[in-house]
């Protein structure tokens, strides 16, 4: 390895440090107003075996971005994983439906919906012409996901590429044909939570986001947010809510204390019960409420892709909270399980070296500690990729062009053009070391970096951060191949490069 390229690394490494002290501006501070610091210990946790998360996250790669767990309204473990960083907000995906739903509770509550067995069609009376079981679909048929549409895990994204493209959402939901009859079949579909978002949106005269902020949010002290709309001003009631992970812990501590806060009732007790409930069984006694998935007749769920979780237990009295880039959250010996062997229904015998281990533990994880091996590799080639354009074929993500950028020794800039023509500039890390973007149009941060996998083989991690995603762009230097890979959509392409001049 060259002086000239040591120095190189070294000033990259600076600057790269220098944007992610940069990137705790990003940050803003949570003050646990709502819940109060507890040792494990005290409250039924073995610091122990919570300390065995840590490994477990590493050995397996596992991309989760933070994780919370509080009882008895004590907070007894929250860590941030690195390049999380503590006060962002994240898109909480699918957990969105469970917050449609408390907000379709309050429409009810507060007279803006009669009940939830109302007729969908009655909001939607400019409609003539419809598939047939909008004659009697109920907004409970909605909420329970037994609309009987034919919109399914297996084609839902090809129904939503006609419903983005359509001029008018309802219109194109209403024309989704029949399957079966409503109020019968469970059927995970999307599209119902919007046509619940319209619903709100039409009876209470405002966006689904500013009823959420007076009725909801405010009174929690859920400040900040971040939920996408369509050019109607109707969120999307399926999914792309943002918020920070301590507010989806008040969520968590407002079912857990059936839709009260601090003394006021907000969600009315039948309506948390109905919703939290199983309504539609499953085998295994699970079943799913209105919004949330319900494990037993004390622990239910709000669920997301990519490892998004609001877990609620009120035999322990117990809050689990989650969000991440793309993992398995079942998996045997994971998350679910490490944290299931943590718990006790009664208090422990203190064990302070275990606490101060797990505490040491949670700092750790939030630092740039080897999130991936690797290699300082003595020969490959750096002067192939740097300052030359790379063309693409047709692929998932509508790329057109790729150039990583080297100015000087300080910057270096992975570039984007897609068809559309949009450009994007990201800063681009270096080994275990990400840097930061924030996109101003939504205030999501992504995390990037690029790190030779082999001599021959350089792969630029996409971590979008706090919109799930997780893109790794690998260029196969002697195929002369990019592969580009994301799990939880799921994107696999492999593709043909060219080369667009010299350096």
């Amino acid at each position: 390895m060259t002086k000239k390229f040591l120095l190189y690394l070294i000033l990259v490494f600076i600057c790269a440090e220098h944007v992610f002290s940069q990137s705790q501006n990003i940050k803003t501070s949570d003050k646990f107003s709502a819940f109060q610091t507890g040792e494990p210990e005290e409250e039924g946790f073995s610091s122990t075996k919570l300390s065995a998360i840590f490994p477990y996250v590493r050995n397996h790669q596992v991309n989760v971005h933070s994780l919370m767990i509080i009882r008895n309204n004590k907070i007894v473990f929250n860590a941030n994983f690195y390049p999380y960083t503590t006060g962002l907000q994240h898109d909480i995906a699918s957990c969105t439906k469970s917050i449609t739903s408390l907000l379709v509770g309050i429409a009810i509550d507060k007279g803006f919906i009669r009940d939830e067995n109302e007729l969908v069609k009655n909001y939607f009376p400019e409609i003539k012409s419809y598939s047939e079981n909008f004659q009697t679909l109920t907004i409970k048929d909605l909420l329970t996901m037994t609309s009987g549409l034919d919109c399914r895990g297996d084609n839902e994204e090809t129904l939503f590429s006609g419903l983005f493209k359509a001029s008018d959402w309802p219109v194109y939901i209403f024309n989704i044909p029949s399957t079966s009859p409503s109020g019968k079949q469970f059927s995970y579909c999307s599209c119902n939570f919007y046509l619940l978002a319209e619903i709100l949106y039409r009876s209470t005269k405002v966006s689904p986001e500013k009823f959420a902020d007076k009725h909801l949010f405010k009174p929690m002290g859920i400040k900040n947010f971040y939920w996408t709309k369509n050019n109607k001003g109707v969120n999307y009631g399926w999914g792309d809510l943002a918020i920070k992970p301590y507010d989806m812990a008040k969520i968590g501590r407002l079912l857990l204390s059936n839709g009260k806060w601090n003394g006021v009732q907000l969600i009315s007790e039948d309506y948390i019960r109905k919703a939290t409930n199983i309504q539609i069984p499953f085998s295994g006694g699970k079943g799913y409420g209105y919004g949330f998935w319900v494990d037993n007749d004390h622990s239910f769920q709000a669920v997301g892709r990519g490892g998004q979780r609001i877990h609620v237990d009120r035999l322990y009295n117990a809050i689990v909270i989650a969000t991440g880039g793309g993992y398995n959250w079942d998996e045997k010996g994971g998350l679910d399980e490490l944290i299931g062997h943590s718990v006790h229904l009664d208090a422990l015998n203190k064990n302070q070296p275990a606490a101060d281990s797990l505490k040491a533990a949670i700092v750790n994880a939030a630092k740039i500690n080897g999130i991936l091996p690797v290699d300082n590799l003595a020969s490959t080639q750096q002067d192939v990729l740097p300052n030359r354009t790379m063309i693409l074929g047709k692929n998932s993500l509508n790329i057109s062009t790729l150039r990583i950028i080297t100015s000087g020794y300080a910057d270096t800039i992975f570039r984007i053009t897609y068809l559309s023509g949009k450009v994007v500039n990201y800063p681009l890390g270096t080994g275990t070391k990400y840097r930061y973007f924030k996109d101003t149009s939504s205030s999501h941060v992504y995390a990037i970096r690029g790190y030779w996998k082999s001599q021959d083989d350089f792969v630029v991690d996409l971590n979008t951060l706090t919109k799930i995603n997780d893109y790794k762009i690998d260029f196969k230097l002697k195929s002369n191949q990019v592969i580009i890979k994301e799990g939880t959509l799921p994107i696999n392409d492999t593709l043909r490069v060219h080369f667009d001049g010299n350096k």
